[in-house]
């Protein structure tokens, strides 16, 4: 059955597996990292260990979890089990041991070890793999294995995460990296992909995989002080630190200040690049911070007053037209009087590709049934790349927001390549074979001129590419208006509308029409050469032949007549000279 895809051709598994508006799941963290030679190059002062030790301090206690290394074979490196300050003591330790030493890339094996245990579903716990490599399936000197071993991860092992319900979140870490591999995983599990373009930006990269999967309460963060209510119960805050940047100070509303070395009552880790500080029971009131400000900074708070948001897949297309909702609940309870939702403000910051920021604010439901879900429809076309939702529910006495990162991306890549000829281009369509099936794929392309003619173009398969050569022959604006239909990894086919793209159109003259006379002679006649002379005027050719001798003649006696004077001229002057002499 056709249908026109107006969400990202993945999006609709995850957005069935997102875990409903009720209590808080508990969480079972597995998390999976590559330590290959090929380490020593894309990761040489092996930031792996400090931003394992973000996560291990994130993953919220109570939890379950565990991590294990790989390379040609796998090792378990912080047994699985209870999230609590031994597991964490535990997990450093084996942070501390990560190493870039062992040989090929056994991703299959890695995925077939850190899934133990996830046989059917668990309704009670999100179950999340952190999946970190710099290469590609690598079992092997026999490329054919390797190949075989890829084939696995996509078909049994892939199968197997999408029964037990996990998402996996994955990270590349080199531009070698298997991408279509990684991104496929997180597609069809509901899951993210992220590319760390240096090892220095791992963590970031890491807490944000982190934020995305378990989704933490946070109180926004303006300025250097924010608010902390009666009912948060521990405050967690993650401060990002520069080269050379000061050290955090955390002040209370009516205590002495905290710091890495005065940390009383709270949980400091400081590694390198961050500072985490978990407080409990933390005072209520307005806490100030001395650090420096970073877009990354987070206050994650474990509160009964709760905020609940859905509609932010991790994936997009374009014109994909967003329904965000937005719900507090306390005590697992949605909270729907009146008397205390009209103190409250919903809104929706959206960052674009660019850092604009835009705010819209959240409506109440009109429906009965939905009474307390405040609700925002998102329906403007989006540039491709990261896009930000932060959503926040503010009062005068409490402060929540999540915020959720988007990648919005095409299924099919598009590029225009310029050619040598000025006004003349190459136009190449392709699959992105983590969405779609790149074998038969089907496109339309229609040139439209800027006079508003069109033409469809006739596309050749080369190298991968659906291509086609586009001349313009007008000055102005071309679109290629690009609908394209092909199968995606669930067999179903998707006609997708790519809407246009444009090309900057050259004049160029038309082709100057040949002689009639020339035209005739060309074509074969069945009649006498005489009878074709009878189209000649004779009369006329002597007439023009007279006309033109007669005004060559005149030309010449002109010239003459003049030359004459010019003689004359001269000799009387000089007789003038010889008189005066």
């Amino acid at each position: 059955m056709r249908r026109l895809v107006c969400l990202a051709l993945v999006l609709t598994a995850a957005l069935i597996r997102a875990p409903a508006l009720a209590a808080a799941p508990a969480y079972d963290f597995r998390v999976v990292i590559d330590v290959s030679g090929s380490m020593k190059k894309t990761d040489p002062r092996n930031l792996r260990a400090p931003a394992l030790k973000l996560i291990n301090g994130l993953i919220p206690s109570g939890s379950r979890g565990g991590v294990w290394t790989f390379g040609k074979y796998v090792d378990m490196a912080v047994k699985w089990g209870k999230v609590d300050d031994a597991w964490r003591r535990q997990a450093d330790i084996g942070a501390d041991q990560i190493h870039s030493n062992a040989l090929l890339t056994n991703i299959e094996s890695a995925l077939a070890r850190a899934r133990v245990g996830w046989g059917k579903p668990d309704a009670g716990t999100q179950r999340i793999l952190l999946l970190l490599t710099d290469g590609k399936v690598d079992v092997s000197s026999d490329p054919v294995k390797n190949e075989k071993s890829r084939d696995r991860v996509l078909g049994a092992s892939l199968a197997a995460l999408k029964q037990a319900q996990a998402e996996v979140h994955a990270i590349a870490l080199s531009d070698g990296t298997d991408e279509v591999l990684l991104k496929q995983l997180a597609l069809e599990t509901g899951g993210s992909f992220a590319i760390a373009k240096t090892a220095d930006e791992l963590q970031k990269v890491f807490f944000r995989m982190f934020e995305r999967a378990s989704k933490p309460d946070t109180v926004a963060l303006s300025g250097k002080e924010f608010p902390i209510d009666a009912s948060i119960r521990e405050m967690t805050l993650l401060i990002f630190r520069g080269p050379g940047s000061q050290p955090t100070i955390l002040i209370p509303p009516d205590s002495p200040a905290i710091s890495a070395q005065k940390p009383r009552a709270s949980r400091w880790r400081s590694d390198q690049g961050y500072d985490l500080i978990t407080v409990k029971n933390p005072q209520a009131g307005t806490w100030r911070i001395d650090a420096e400000m970073d877009p990354d900074n987070r206050l994650m708070v474990v509160t009964d007053l709760r905020l609940q948001v859905a509609g932010v897949p991790a994936y997009a297309t374009p014109r994909s037209a967003l329904q965000l909702s937005a719900e507090l609940f306390n005590r697992d309870k949605k909270i729907s009087k009146n008397s205390f939702l009209r103190f409250v403000d919903f809104e929706l910051t959206h960052i674009d590709v660019e850092g604009s920021e835009k705010q819209y604010p959240l409506v109440h439901s009109k429906q009965r049934k939905n009474k307390g879900r405040y609700l925002y429809q998102l329906e403007q076309t989006l540039a491709e790349g990261t896009h930000s939702f932060v959503v926040s529910a503010d009062s005068r006495t409490f402060n929540r927001s999540k915020r959720f990162d988007m990648q919005v991306q095409w299924p099919v890549e598009v590029k225009i390549e310029a050619l040598p000829q000025l006004g003349d281009y190459r136009l190449k369509l392709r699959a992105r074979e983590e969405y779609l099936k790149p074998d038969g794929m089907v496109a339309n392309v229609d040139i439209e001129a800027p006079d508003g003619s069109r033409d469809r173009l006739e596309l050749e398969a080369s190298a991968g590419w659906l291509q086609t050569r586009v001349e313009t022959g007008q000055a102005g604006l071309y679109r290629a208006h690009i609908r394209v239909s092909a199968q995606n990894h669930a067999t179903e086919i998707n006609d997708i509308d790519l809407g246009s793209y444009s090309m900057l159109g050259v004049y160029r003259a038309p082709p100057v029409a040949p002689k009639a006379e020339a035209a005739v002679a060309e074509q074969p006649s069945s009649t006498p050469d005489v009878e074709a002379d009878k189209g000649i005027d004779w009369r006329l050719v002597g007439i023009v032949v007279v006309a033109v001798n007669l005004f060559l003649m005149l030309l010449i006696l002109a010239g003459w007549l003049i030359l004459r004077r010019r003689r004359a001229a001269a000799e009387s002057a000089i007789d003038d000279e010889e008189l005066s002499a």
